[in-house]
């Protein structure tokens, strides 16, 4: 900020507190005088405005004499500019000595703004007072610097700053409260919203702490610097300056990344969060520019910047408000409390920033409105984030609920899988058994039908040897004597008998019934009039033997067994029929 405008507050706040004065001042380019030297009164000193000489000489010797009626002595502070570095003469009025003190830019500083003196006027006493300026800085301007001096009542000052300072003190308290009890319901809860929250406070804190001039107080040397010689007066850029503007980047950023985050425009506005995001871009970006640009030294736009950037706030803070009511007017719950809250710490932005664009000057008013707005920003803040923090309780509930759902819907289903995996263990057991029960009674079968054909075979062999043995019992009978017809008769009868002896076919019919179990009861469920000679034969058949065998087997004539094969078959078709 430049110097000027505090200049011109202060003189406007005290200028009527002064009594009748008279003050002249006398320059003297300096060639390495000494104090004592400026003070024999032999050097040609010449009353001035302007330090006509700059670019000749780097320090400038100015010699004051004032005198002041008044009712006794008057505590005051004394200003002069330019204030790029000055050693200030003072003689003390007990010791009549003289005593030094530095200000400045350049200089460590005691103040707010670098270039106040204390100092009493005595009553009805003229005092004379030497300063040596420095003026190196500006040797390259092309116009003389202007040469001006000034004072103030002391108490008027003081209260004045205490009063800054206890604005200053009061804001940063509440806004630390507001920002660690906010820190830490973000570590808590870890929501975006309360981040940008903090970004707000801090730079609002920041903000404040520039637009006083209490950041020259920590930062006791001006690594930033520019000067710039309009019309006598002196502009620079500064510690305050940067901390200021780095205050304003960072509220503006701050609060549209908060109405984003906290009305949750992504999804509920997303052309306005299109809108709301470019906006902060744009003012991020010129803001970092201009910073830059002033950092760098090749540039001084204060005035520019100041202009731009206000109009910039005015049309994010219209812009803000906007989303704000189309938010609640698209029935998003949270709208409500943002606008309730955030409606007056807005409009007090929208002032301030109308104020700046408008006013080149900050009167006691200005620097309140600042402190208000940030402070009433930060309360209303804490409103709406007691109802988002209600809302995340809400939400925080329903998630448990929906865990707790899900978690007895997965022990359900675990304890599904479970069952399903037993049950597929059953299965696999049973059709293991299954398998197995399949493979004794293939095997079973197998056996069986190995034993059927060994039967089978056994008796076809028995029945050929029976018929053999009977023709050669025959052969025999023809060549025997008389005598033993009747023997042979008794051996042939026998071996008839043989042929007919049930247990060959009963054992003949077991076997094979275990390998056909319902052949025979099939048969005579579609015959009943079928002979047991019958169901033998249609047993012989169905192993697909020949006749020849069949004739062997049931000790007939092959032509006997053609017979008894057609006699069943019109049985079965009539049957069928």
């Amino acid at each position: 900020m430049p110097f000027k405008t505090t200049l011109f507050l202060v003189l406007f706040t005290f200028s009527s507190n002064l009594f009748a004065q008279k003050i002249v001042w006398e320059v003297l380019p300096d060639a390495q005088y000494s104090l004592q030297q400026v003070r024999q009164g032999n050097l040609p000193f010449k009353e001035a405005k302007t330090l006509e000489n700059h670019t000749k000489t780097p320090f400038y010797w100015v010699r004051i004499v004032a005198s002041l009626d008044s009712i006794g002595d008057l505590p005051a502070y004394l200003s002069m500019q330019p204030m790029l570095y000055q050693e200030w003469h003072i003689k003390n009025p007990h010791t009549q000595q003289y005593e030094s003190q530095k200000t400045g830019l350049l200089a460590p500083y005691k103040f707010r703004v670098p270039n106040y003196v204390p100092y009493t006027f005595l009553r009805g006493r003229q005092d004379t007072l030497y300063v040596k300026m420095s003026v190196a800085l500006l040797q390259k301007q092309p116009l003389a610097p202007v040469l001006d001096v000034y004072w103030y009542k002391a108490k008027p000052f003081e209260a004045s700053e205490n009063f800054i300072w206890t604005m200053w003190w009061a804001t940063c308290a509440t806004m630390l409260a507001f920002f660690v009890y906010n820190f830490y319901v973000y570590f808590i809860f870890r929501d975006h919203t309360y981040l940008f929250y903090l970004v707000i406070v801090g730079s609002g804190l920041l903000y404040i702490t520039g637009l006083n001039h209490i950041a020259n107080l920590g930062l006791q040397w001006t690594w930033i610097r520019f000067e710039y010689l309009t019309n006598g007066r002196l502009y620079w850029y500064n510690a305050n300056n940067l901390v200021m503007d780095l205050g304003i980047l960072g509220v503006l950023w701050g609060f549209v990344q908060f109405t984003r985050s906290y009305l949750q425009t992504p999804y509920y506005l997303p052309t306005w969060d299109k809108a709301l995001r470019y906006a902060g871009l744009i003012f991020v970006g010129f803001m970092g520019v201009a910073i830059l640009g002033m950092l760098s030294g090749v540039v001084y736009w204060d005035v520019e910047v100041a202009l731009i950037s206000n109009i910039l706030i005015v049309l994010i803070v219209l812009l803000l408000l906007g989303v704000a009511v189309l938010a609640y007017r698209v029935n998003h719950s949270l709208a409500r409390y943002f606008l309730i809250a955030n409606t007056v710490p807005l409009l007090l932005i929208l002032s301030l920033a109308v104020y700046f664009a408008v006013f080149t000057f900050y009167g006691k008013g200005a620097r309140l409105l600042p402190s208000m707005a940030i402070v009433s920003q930060a309360l209303a803040f804490a409103v709406a984030l007691v109802a988002r923090i209600n809302m995340l309780k809400e939400e925080l509930k329903q998630k448990q609920m929906e865990a707790q759902t899900l978690q007895t819907e997965n022990e359900q289903m675990v304890s599904r899988n479970k069952f399903i995996a037993l049950e597929n263990e059953y299965i696999l057991a049973e059709i293991a058994l299954e398998k197995n029960q399949k493979e004794e009674l293939q095997a079973k079968l197998e056996a069986n039908q190995r034993e059927l054909s060994s039967n089978t075979l056994y008796l076809y062999q028995k029945n050929e040897m029976l018929l053999g043995l009977k023709k050669q019992i025959e052969r025999l009978s023809q060549q025997s004597d008389t005598q033993h017809t009747e023997a042979i008769r008794e051996i042939k009868v026998t071996i008839q008998n043989n042929f007919q002896l049930e247990a060959d076919w009963d054992r003949f019919k077991l076997h094979f019934e275990q390998v056909h179990p319902t052949f025979f009861q099939d048969l005579l469920t579609q015959c009943p009039e079928l002979t047991p000679y019958d169901l033998r034969l249609s047993a012989y058949l169905h192993l697909n033997m020949s006749t020849k065998e069949i004739a062997t087997l049931l000790s007939i004539a092959p032509e006997s067994v053609r017979k008894a094969k057609m006699r069943l078959n019109k049985k079965l078709k009539r049957e069928d029929n």
